[in-house]
């Protein structure tokens, strides 16, 4: 059995874990005043957002567990720290620096009743690695759940009495797409990630309620006068799924952004496309060697995308050429473009990739100042160098202001992926380590400038 048990805890005793993921390496070892402060920077944590919901079901019992690492007597939350800085702000908004935000958390306190011995649910174990099961239940295989998609909401709140009349038109157009003789996989598929959106810019429109004759009674059931409009929507959705008309023209987001474009559509459709949509079922439909059939309706001169940049498997793409002068500087670039593996196989050295990516990085500037004939005193930091690298491009049209916007990131702008501090890290930090992803996406968007810089100083040679 995991060594596991249930326990309420008081808010007072409960502390931030300073290694979460959510907090950078500087965090480490550093108090819950400043944990809070980092995690209250960030708008995409919406801990405001959270707040507010906390006071709204205050009521409510406890949904999630918060998961403890008891250890010397400190409970650390391993799993919970947004929902425990939720709690401290409501329980004490002076934690909190910003005026705004504090005149909020104390208007939200004043609606509920908490305090230091206000205790929470929580899981405590003394095993950090069962603690780290939950952390990778709940963020790397999202608890297992699958969430609502647009349909199964509007479906519930109709349930509940609680829907508008443009909700309640979605579930009477739902019930009559999934009656209709089609194979059920088209109608799955209209209905599902992909195609929906575009499905109901057209029905929801204000030309499809006028050409169909739309109408919610007082039962909250759809009235239509148009008697063939069943017919009708078997052509919208074979059209929605192929992502054009009979004639050609395109079914997106594009071509329907406005009523115009979807009354013309709308009203184009005509008796003989009735009549196509199934031949063209048909002839998407294949049976099998044990006669079941199944359908797959692809859009018309379907095109392959391009694979995303980062499935390659070295950190230098085949097509980045840099014609480089320099032996030592040649040879580490041919080495992170053809030598050093980095994919998902264990074979490959992202440590290592990381490691000379900072030295590939410091040397092309230190090589591109010498060139231009100048020189730094030796205690001149690497994102010094990048900065007036970026403004002696810019000043000589070296580069255009735009181009230089990635790599003036690297040395300014401390929480982004970009961030020389994280190149840093490589190097000195016995725990931080790159991923062949981040390295390869951080390439990807530098790969301008080097190009730039390389260029330049064969065009000066």
């Amino acid at each position: 059995m995991p060594n596991i048990r249930q326990q309420f805890i008081e808010l007072k005793d409960l502390v931030l874990w300073d290694e979460n993921a959510r907090f950078p390496d500087k965090y480490f070892n550093k108090p819950d005043e400043e944990l809070i402060e980092y995690i209250c920077s960030k708008k995409n944590f919406k801990i405001i957002d959270l707040a507010e919901s906390i006071v709204k079901e205050f009521d409510l019992p406890q949904l999630e567990k918060i998961v403890i690492y008891s250890l010397n007597g400190n409970n650390i939350v391993l799993e919970g720290n947004r929902r425990l800085v939720a709690y401290k702000l409501l329980n004490n908004p002076d934690l909190i620096k910003n005026p705004q935000t504090k005149n909020k958390l104390i208007e939200l306190k004043s609606k509920i009743d908490i305090n230091d011995n206000f205790k929470l649910e929580c899981l405590v174990t003394d095993d950090i690695e069962q603690g780290f099961r939950y952390i990778e239940r709940k963020h790397l295989n999202n608890n297992h759940e699958v969430a609502w998609g647009d349909n199964e909401r509007t479906h519930h709140k109709a349930r509940r009495g609680k829907a508008s009349a443009k909700e309640l038109f979605k579930v009477e157009i739902t019930k009559i797409v999934k009656d209709l003789d089609l194979p059920t996989a088209m109608k799955e598929s209209v209905l599902g990630h992909g195609y929906v959106t575009n499905f109901w810019r057209i029905l929801e429109s204000e030309p499809a309620w006028k050409e169909y004759g739309f109408k919610i009674d007082s039962e909250g059931k759809l009235q239509m006068q148009d008697k063939n409009f069943k017919d009708k929507l078997k052509v919208i959705i074979l059209n929605v799924l192929q992502k054009q008309d009979f004639s050609g023209n395109k079914i997106d987001s594009r071509s329907l952004n406005k009523n115009k474009e979807k009354e013309e559509y709308i009203k184009s459709i005509s008796n003989e496309d009735i009549k196509k949509v199934e031949s063209e079922i048909k002839n998407q439909t294949k049976e099998n060697i044990f006669g079941d059939e199944t359908i797959e309706i692809k859009p018309i001169n379907q095109k392959r995308s391009n694979p995303k940049s980062t499935t390659r498997s070295y950190l230098i793409p085949k097509t980045c050429i840099l014609e480089i002068s320099e032996t030592k500087i040649n040879n580490i670039y041919r080495e992170l473009k053809n030598d050093l593996l980095l994919d998902d196989s264990l074979r490959a050295v992202p440590n290592a990739v990381g490691v000379l990516f900072r030295v590939f990085l410091e040397i092309s500037i230190d090589c591109f100042w010498e060139k231009n004939g100048f020189t730094f005193k030796t205690d001149t930091k690497l994102a010094g160098k990048i900065t007036l690298a970026a403004d002696f491009m810019e000043k000589n049209k070296i580069a255009e202001t735009k181009q230089l916007k990635n790599i003036r990131t690297v040395a300014t702008d401390k929480n982004n992926l970009l961030a020389i501090e994280n190149f840093h890290s490589y190097v000195h930090s016995y725990k931080s380590q790159p991923t062949s992803s981040t390295l390869k996406l951080k390439w990807d968007n530098l790969q301008e400038f080097f190009e730039i810089l390389w260029s330049s100083l064969k065009s000066k040679k």
